[in-house]
């Protein structure tokens, strides 16, 4: 168990210091690390000059005023100064030396003059010796007086270089503290980050499992991964709802092709047992054909659905006299109304000039004709059915209305997919696939469809009203 655990915990670290969270953490880690660094070294340039600078005037200055005490006081006032200024109580860093003409010291808290000093610009830098157990170093500037005397003056420089001590311990602790923040951020953020793209990779295994129900957990956080979980649960439930629509329309295919299928395969095997002349084979043929020709049908629709959808016979759009459109479709189907005791008429309701749609009048009229189609297989004897044209500036609308029993509103939108059909014994005739391609051809055209009552006289039978609404231009 425990080294089960041990695993586990290595493999997590493992993927979080593989993860791109991390190393874009560990990146700007070290490029803030860097960044400070170059601040403090910057810090630490700048004031250590500032210092150097300040001391060297400071030296300067010293170096004045005991000049003008031995101009104007002598030997003796330059001594009695620079002992007063060598006190305990009123050193503060400053150091002093007047030697004779042989380098023999008169006075000053400098032991003896610098043999071994380095020059730099009349500047001198030379060591300390017997002022404590820390290395130390002066730096100062020296002068002859009239008399053969010489004069050292300088600063005691340990306090510089405690400072550079000091700044450099800063930025190595800085530098250490951003490295070891960086560090554990990193892995604290990763660790959030790939919790969270864990559990889309868990979410997308078991839907490759086939669990299409599963959807990807919201932390409530709002940010940036829970609107990407949102997207993706929608895409999730779009997907599942085309994979329900799919099975749907397998399963009615498999209907709808099962039974001209068995029925042909039954006639055919009648025929080859009992037919006794050419007529009764001539009989079975005709019925064969006949179901051959609905499955020709059904094979037709679908493709003409398809090639709706994918725009291919809309290749030579051009404007369509809307008017005219139905008053063709109307007399076409007038007879056929007629003779099924339905009266059908036509009601322009637009004002001249009369609405055009741009696109296919091939795939219009096919469409009109679905719709009235429908009307006239559905709508009982005596009926009305009523084809109606508008325009009012902003849309052209086609409509088709009838008396018939309609189609509950539950029901409204799932009708207009493939193979759906308010029969479930699928006895009637049709194969549920004329509305199917009103939506691809209105959907090609910009055309909104939608279904409402129609004409019907009561509350139980309130007709259907079959709409498509096209943009103008």
């Amino acid at each position: 168990m425990g080294g089960e655990q041990g695993s586990s915990l290595a493999g997590l670290r493992g993927s979080l210091t593989r993860s791109s969270a991390f190393r874009l953490t560990m990146s700007y880690t070290t490029l803030f690390g860097l960044s400070v660094l170059v601040v403090l070294t910057f810090i630490y340039w700048t004031t250590a000059q500032a210092i150097s600078r300040q001391t060297d005037d400071t030296i300067t200055a010293e170096i004045d005023a005991l000049y003008q005490h031995y101009d104007t006081e002598g030997l003796d006032g330059l001594v009695h100064t620079i002992e007063e200024r060598t006190r305990a109580q009123t050193l503060a860093g400053g150091l002093y030396l007047l030697t004779d003409a042989s380098l023999h010291r008169i006075t000053g808290n400098v032991a003896n003059w610098p043999v071994a000093a380095t020059s730099a610009n009349g500047w001198l830098t030379f060591g300390l010796t017997g002022r404590s157990d820390e290395a130390a170093f002066g730096r100062g500037r020296s002068f002859f007086l009239p008399g053969g005397y010489r004069l050292l003056v300088g600063r005691d420089m340990r306090a510089l270089e405690r400072f550079q001590s000091l700044m450099v311990e800063t930025m190595a602790w800085a530098c250490a503290g951003t490295l070891i923040l960086g560090i554990v951020g990193g892995f604290a953020f990763s660790r959030r980050v790939v919790a969270r793209l864990e559990a889309i990779n868990g979410t997308a295994g078991q839907i490759m499992q086939g669990d299409i129900t599963h959807r990807i957990p919201l932390s409530g956080r709002g940010d940036e991964f829970d609107r990407l979980a949102i997207t993706l649960n929608a895409m999730l439930d779009q997907i599942e709802q085309l994979m329900a629509g799919i099975r749907t329309v397998t399963n009615n295919i498999a209907h709808d092709l099962r039974s001209p299928l068995t029925r042909m395969r039954s006639q055919l095997e009648r025929a080859m047992v009992s037919a006794e002349d050419a007529e009764s084979l001539r009989e079975t043929c005709a019925q064969v054909i006949g179901e051959a020709d609905t499955l020709l049908t059904t094979f037709n629709a679908l493709l003409s659905i398809a090639e709706a959808e994918a725009g291919t016979r809309l290749s030579e759009a051009a404007p369509v006299d809307m008017a005219a459109l139905v008053e063709d479709v109307v007399d076409l189907y007038g007879p056929l109304a007629e003779d099924d005791g339905l009266t059908l008429t036509m009601q322009i309701e637009a004002t001249p000039p009369t609405p055009h749609v741009t696109g296919s009048r091939e795939l219009l009229f096919q469409a009109l004709a679905n719709i009235l189609d429908n009307a006239i297989k559905y709508t009982p004897a005596p009926g009305t059915i009523e084809v109606r044209v508008g325009h009012d500036g902003q849309q052209i609308t086609l409509e088709v209305l009838d008396d018939g029993p309609g189609i509950p509103p539950q029901d409204r939108d799932r009708v207009l997919d493939r193979f759906v059909r308010l029969d479930a014994s699928r006895s009637t005739p049709g194969n549920g696939l004329g509305l199917s391609l009103v939506v691809a051809i209105g959907r090609l055209h910009h055309a909104t469809l939608s279904l409402h009552d129609g004409i019907g006289r009561t509350p139980d039978k309130p007709g259907l009203g079959v709409r498509m609404a096209f943009p103008v231009g």
